[in-house]
């Protein structure tokens, strides 16, 4: 039996990982801090590892210990109040995980979760597509980390490395697009901008299941965007969440400059109360986008990828998960 380490695992994307593991059989070791959550973890098949991945010497120690197989780094933050933070967790304790990684004599595969956000969006692309061969754009402060992350990996000799950059991911157990279903359930659908936004989004379920496709292939050395394949209007998205929570909400524009106010008030409120916001005055070049555009070709040609849910059937999943669990 194959043994795997997923790091972020009580995470939502981490969680999903740990069970689409379980369902092939491998021998599943979820990588956590001693602070977190396993409320999404309650398998007894799954083996526990707290790693503290600021300290070299004990993460070394770990991986010569269990001698993974595959590692899939998901562990990440997505906002912080400082910027170094950012930095520091994304970029250098994932260059700390590889460097142990290379203790393992098993190591087949170090899968890492970049982002989308590492390439910027196809607004600031000549081509207006963010593809694999485009030069890397960053916009925002996770952007640019996830980016550093990156290049910090692929200095690493020997490493059999795979680098997935997923655009937006949604699903049950997931804090950002809930606030679109909140404000939807309570009557309000909104758009940022005068202007239609366009949107390219992948469903937790499809994200998981391609990336264990790959980790587990003889492939590597190889970085993947991942999409469900499609472009979509912001509005679409809207109406068929609108649908399936049986509502008819009123659409309502917010202009950009009205976006830049607010986001300059949650920023204070964000030094104030030490609570990072999804709104920053660093997230408003991404916000601000009217594309985020990407081409998976590479991922379809070499992992057959193809979706298993439409975008109508996994909002409806999503949707009735928040319902079930009271999150809406």
């Amino acid at each position: 039996m194959s043994k795997i380490l997923i790091t972020g695992a009580s995470g939502f994307v981490g969680s999903f990982l740990v069970e689409e593991a379980l369902s092939r059989g491998l021998d599943v070791y979820a990588g956590i801090r001693s602070t977190s959550s396993r409320k999404w973890l309650q398998d007894p098949k799954i083996n526990f590892i707290e790693l503290n991945l600021s300290d070299r010497d004990s993460l070394q120690h770990d991986i010569r210990q269990h001698q993974f197989d595959y590692i899939i780094h998901n562990a990440g933050l997505t906002k912080a109040n400082k910027i170094a933070d950012l930095f520091k967790v994304n970029a250098d304790y994932s260059h700390n995980l590889a460097q142990a990684a290379l203790a393992s004599q098993h190591l087949k595969k170090f899968s890492f979760m970049s982002s989308l956000a590492a390439y910027g969006t196809a607004d600031y692309q000549e081509s207006k597509v963010v593809a694999p061969d485009s030069p890397p754009r960053p916009i925002t402060s996770y952007g640019k980390s996830k980016l550093r992350a990156e290049e910090k990996l692929l200095d690493i000799s020997d490493l059999p490395l795979m680098i997935f950059r997923p655009t937006g991911i949604f699903g049950p157990r997931e804090g950002d697009f809930l606030q679109v279903f909140k404000s939807i359930k309570s009557g309000i659908a909104l758009q940022v901008g005068m202007s239609e936004q366009w949107l390219t989004l992948i469903y937790v379920k499809d994200l998981v299941r391609v990336i264990l496709d790959a980790t587990l292939s003889t492939q590597a050395d190889r970085a993947y965007f991942v999409s469900d394949g499609n472009l979509y209007r912001g509005s679409e998205f809207n109406s068929l969440i609108a649908k399936h929570l049986g509502k008819s909400p009123f659409h309502l524009k917010v202009p950009l400059p009205i976006v830049s106010a607010i986001a300059t008030i949650t920023d204070i409120s964000s030094r104030i109360t030490g609570q990072s916001n999804i709104l920053s005055r660093d997230k408003l070049p991404e916000i601000k986008s009217r594309s985020m555009d990407c081409d998976i070709s590479n991922l379809v040609q070499d992992h057959n990828f193809r979706p298993l849910y439409t975008l109508d059937q996994a909002i409806a999943e999503t949707a009735d998960w928040y319902t079930n669990n009271g999150w809406i």
